[in-house]
This record gives C-alpha cells, structure tokens and sequence, in this order.
C-alpha cells in the first residue's frame, strides 16, 4: 500500500530553480513614467492642513499607485491652503506631469528648490484643500483597517 500511494500521491518536485521562481517585481505597481524612464521617483508627503492621519493616507494612495513615499511627516506649519508639488531635481520633469494628473491638483501651485542634498524627488504638501481635490475621493479609500 505504501509503495502505490508513493507513486500515485507524491508531488511534482520542480526539476530547477526556473520553474520555482517567482518575477516579485511584477508585484508591485509602476507608473507610467517609471515603465518608460526605468526609474521609481521618491516623494516625501506633509500634512500641511492638520488633519490628523491625512499624509498616511496620501501615502497609501501614491504607493498603491506605484510610488515610493519613503518619508511622510507634518509640514512645517498647517497654514497651508492649497496643495503644493515642491520639485528638488532637476531630472523629475517626465514625472512632474504625471504627479499632477494623479493628485489632480493645479499645476500653478508647483514651485521648484533645487536641492542635490535631499534624497526626494519631490515633495507634496497636502493643504487645506485636499477634500476639494479631484483625487479625494480615490485617495480617501485608502485607509488603512484597524
């Protein structure tokens, strides 16, 4: 008995690696201009409104959407009544277009500080309009369950 559930049970044992392997990249998302340039941008988010938990939830959307946030924190102030895109390379312009599209915000309210210091790309200050934004409404289903 033991020998013909041997041979009729047993599992197929992939013969290499090949077959084992899994593409972990096609796992994570791109955007548009990452699949043409080959580059991820990197953004930092500041909550500039004060609305307690509103950078994470920006962060969930921009990293659902193939960014990568690695910093979110308070703004320096919470005075600030539009959202912002603050630009730190210079390299960043087929990803400036893009960015606006995403958010949905007005591109009158980009402003360029050049920085080789920062690690970022660029950086997005929500302000106190981000619930009159054209993408609240998608970002806003991006809370984290508790």
């Amino acid at each position: 008995v033991f020998i013909i559930s041997f041979i009729f049970f047993q599992e197929k044992i992939p013969k290499n690696t090949e077959e084992q392997s899994i593409n972990l990249s096609s796992l994570i998302a791109k955007t548009k201009s990452e699949i043409r340039t080959g580059h991820k941008i990197q953004i930092q988010i500041q909550n500039g409104c004060g609305l307690s938990g509103i950078a994470k939830v920006y962060t969930n959307f921009l990293r659902s959407n193939g960014y990568d946030v690695i910093e979110y924190k308070n703004a320096p102030h919470f005075e600030y009544k539009n959202t912002q895109l603050i630009i730190h390379k210079k390299d960043t312009s087929d990803f400036i277009d893009e960015m606006i599209q995403t958010l949905q915000i007005k591109p009158n309210f980009i402003t360029y500080n050049y920085d080789n210091k920062i690690i970022y790309e660029m950086t997005v200050i929500i302000g106190h309009d981000y619930n009159n934004l054209d993408s609240y409404n998608e970002v806003t289903m991006h809370y984290e369950p508790f």
